[in-house]
Parts: structure tokens; sequence; C-alpha cells
């Protein structure tokens, strides 16, 4: 014999070590978990909350960018004209605007995940970061449709704040996109009350909506919100990212970052704006926030306004907000970074695509067909106990309905042109100038109303 037998298998059958030489072993259980244990070394997951109410996980790997997870994000909606958002994160993981007194940041997309959110919850909120001064700029119906999501969210929460009449016309849109055109046979006199339309919505609110929403007719989902952000984007708090501060005299004040430049609040009401192009330079300094204003033709001297802010890091926050939102509306591509600069300050710039380079590439590209689903306003709870029935003695609640996934979603058609809501319509019966008039008046007459 060549060889000594070395072992006996369950067979009966002994090898010997010239035939063990054709036997093949492969460890896939071990090996799998050692896979495991080095992903879980390497990685981890992060859940991102989308302004739908939706939620997906995504693994990362523990070197990788911020860059690196908001393209999977935009890979994740299919979404093209990207640049206008981002991810937001808070300390305790919140979403944003539910604690007010929290600090809300933006990932960074040229730093590493893991340094920018340390020990903090694995929790992140896809936001509209820059809000576009006029929805027409928007090539695709699903952008619009994620900017209409965003507003509806900042007037829930209560970051949006307007008269009621604005509020009740913006939430007529919302009904037209959502139920379509009225229907006097399918929505009877309370047929509003179980959507959360507006904050502090009542039982006559919801009767001066139904009473708009009439005069919508006509109008696809596209089209009600495209309305929508167009009426939206004359508010005066519209787009505004508010920051706290206090003046010289120590009083509160709020200012705001917009497309176009600093907005100044004090107790809700604007007191100033400081627009992009008087601005010659903006700078912090620990708690301290400086704009430098250009020198008109009629002074001698430079203006510098200082401001007072909480922290060192809202006072970073702000500046590092002016420099985005300046850089994304008024240039026509971002400043590239100075090398071997001897600057002891900040060096950081805005490294993304600005708004001209966005609405530019989307002209190139055209219009995209797809569908996609929308999702229904959120249900307004109301303790109205059910009817009972009898039973042979027992008293039993009646059944309810069961729930369906899909109730008032719908789908879009297509990457149509949206129709403005005055523009003639050869499918629509009613005179769309005497729809105009009518809804005029009527928002008049809702605005004196509430100024009485």
């Amino acid at each position: 014999m060549l060889g000594s037998t070395v072992k006996t298998l369950g067979l009966g059958i002994k090898c010997s070590s010239i035939s063990l030489m054709l036997i093949g072993t492969y460890h896939v259980q071990a090996l799998e978990l050692a896979a495991a244990r080095e992903r879980k070394l390497k990685g981890f997951s992060l859940t991102v909350h989308f302004l739908d109410d939706t939620q997906h996980t995504f693994n990362v790997d523990k070197r990788s960018k911020g860059s690196h997870l908001l393209e999977l994000v935009y890979q994740h909606l299919e979404l093209v004209e990207k640049d206008y958002f981002g991810l937001q994160y808070t300390d305790h993981g919140c979403p944003p605007g539910n604690i007010k007194d929290e600090y809300v940041r933006w990932l960074d997309p040229s730093k590493l995940i893991k340094k920018q959110l340390g020990n903090l919850p694995p929790r992140l909120f896809f936001r509209v970061k820059f809000y576009v001064s006029d929805p027409s700029k928007l090539q695709e119906e699903y952008t619009r449709y994620q900017f209409y999501l965003q507003v509806r969210r900042d007037i829930l929460e209560d970051r949006l704040r307007l008269p009621p009449s604005k509020a009740i016309l913006l939430a007529s849109y919302t009904v037209q996109s959502e139920l379509g055109d009225y229907q006097p046979d399918e929505h009877g006199p309370n047929y509003l009350s179980h959507l959360q339309l507006m904050p502090g919505q009542t039982e006559d609110m919801e009767r001066k909506i139904a009473e708009i929403h009439k005069l919508h007719k006509g109008q696809l989902p596209a089209d009600a919100e495209f309305n929508f952000l167009d009426h939206a984007k004359r508010l005066e708090m519209y787009g505004v990212e508010l920051h706290k501060a206090k003046d010289n005299a120590g009083k509160d004040i709020q200012l705001g970052v917009t497309s176009v430049g600093l907005v100044v609040f004090q107790n809700d009401i604007k007191i100033n704006i400081f627009s992009w192009s008087k601005i010659m330079k903006i700078s912090f300094k620990r708690k301290q926030f400086f704009i430098q204003l250009r020198r008109e033709l009629s002074e001698n001297y430079d203006t510098l306004l200082g401001f007072n802010m909480e922290t060192y890091r809202s006072s970073k926050m702000l500046w590092k907000a002016c420099v985005e939102h300046h850089t994304f509306f008024r240039l026509h591509s971002p400043k590239l970074p100075r090398r071997f600069t001897l600057s002891l300050g900040s060096k950081f710039t805005y490294s993304g695509r600005t708004e001209f380079q966005t609405v530019e590439d989307m002209k190139q590209r055209g219009r995209l067909e797809r569908k996609f689903v929308r999702s229904p306003s959120k249900i307004l709870v109301k303790q109205t106990p059910p009817p009972v029935l009898e039973d042979k003695g027992k008293i039993l609640p009646a059944p309810g309905r069961p729930p369906r996934l899909y109730d008032n979603k719908i789908t879009s058609s297509g990457a149509k042109e949206p129709r403005k809501a005055w523009e003639d319509d050869s499918h629509i019966s009613d005179d769309p100038f005497k729809q105009r008039s009518k809804l005029i008046e009527f928002a008049e007459n809702l605005d004196l109303a509430y100024k009485e």
C-alpha cells in the first residue's frame, strides 16, 4: 500500500492518503461569519426618513463620505434634479422641527459620515436644502412633488407661518391634488374632516377650503401642486432658514438665509433685508457674526453690522449657510478652494453644483417620462365612539373597514407641462376667467374676514 488508512467514513469506506487528494471541502458557514464580522467592523447602517413618511436603511463603509450616502439616497428615489436636496440630522435623532432648541445640521458631502455623526443616533432626514425661487425652474414633476411635500410639512409643523386665508387657499390645492374634482354625489358636507390640511384646522376652515376646491375643476395633481408652489413662493417666510441671534441692544431676533440674501426678523415680523448684491463680506469670530455692506456713493465709510449668536457652533452654522446659499443661487459655478493658503480661518466652501448648472443640465437632458405614487395626507384622529351591534345578548362593536394601503394615492400619468390655474384648456367646461374672478373674490373676502 502506498498510504495507510487514516479515517473511516460514515458509509464504512476506508480512505487512504491518496484518496483524500480527490476530496474538496469549502467551509461556507465559517467564511460567512468571518465576512459578517468584517462588514460589522468596516461598515454601519443608517436609516433615512423621506418626505412621504417612508424610510429606508442604507449600509455604508465607515470610511465613506457624505457624498456616497447622498448618491445612494438619490439613486433610491431615482431623483435627477438632486442638487436642491440634502440630509439633515439632530443631536437626539428627532425629526427637524420637533424640538425647537435642538441644533439641526446638514450632512457635509466632503467629510466622513462617521466623523460627522459620531455617537449620534444613525437617523437622517431627507429635506429640501435650497428652496427654488420659481417652481417653473424645476423640469420634473417628481421634483416639484418633493418640493410640494416639503412646503406642506413646513406649514403643518408651523415653520412656514402664513395668514389663515393663504393657508386655506393652499389647502384647497392639496385637496384637488389628492381627491380630484369636487363631486357632489361623492363629497359630502364633511368630506375634508379626516384630512390634516393646516394647523388649527376647524370645521369653518374646512367649509372655506371646500368652497375654493370647487373652483379648481379640471386641474390634474401636477397642476394643483404647481399652483400650490406658485402661491407658496410669494409667502414672506418661504424658503427661509432661520437662526436665533441678538442685536447690539440684546433683543432677540432671527436671521434668515434665503436665495436673495439675509433677512432679519423680530417677533416674526421682517424688519430688514440685506440682498447678496449689497453684501461685500460675511464673517464670524467666536459667537459674533458680521456683515460688511457695500459702500454707497454718498458714503465715505464702510458699514459693518454685528450680531451675537448663542454659541460658536451656531455662529459657524449661520456663516456656512450663507456661503452655501450665495454660491448655489448667485454663482454659475462653485468657487474652487485655494491651495497652500496661509489663512487660519475656516476653509469651508460649497462643493456641489449651483442652481445655474442644474437648470442648464436639465435643459439638455429634457423631461423624463416616469410614474410614481403620491402619498395621501395624514389622517386626523377624532375620538368618535363606534356604533354597537347586538348579537344574541352580546354587545359587539361594529366591524371596521380593513385599511387599504393605497387609499387616496394617485399615480402620475407622465411628465407633462403643468397647467397654471388660469390657462385655458379645452377639456374644462367652465370658463377659466370666471373661475379666476370667483377665486380672487373669495380670497379677498377671506382676507377681510380674518382682518376684522
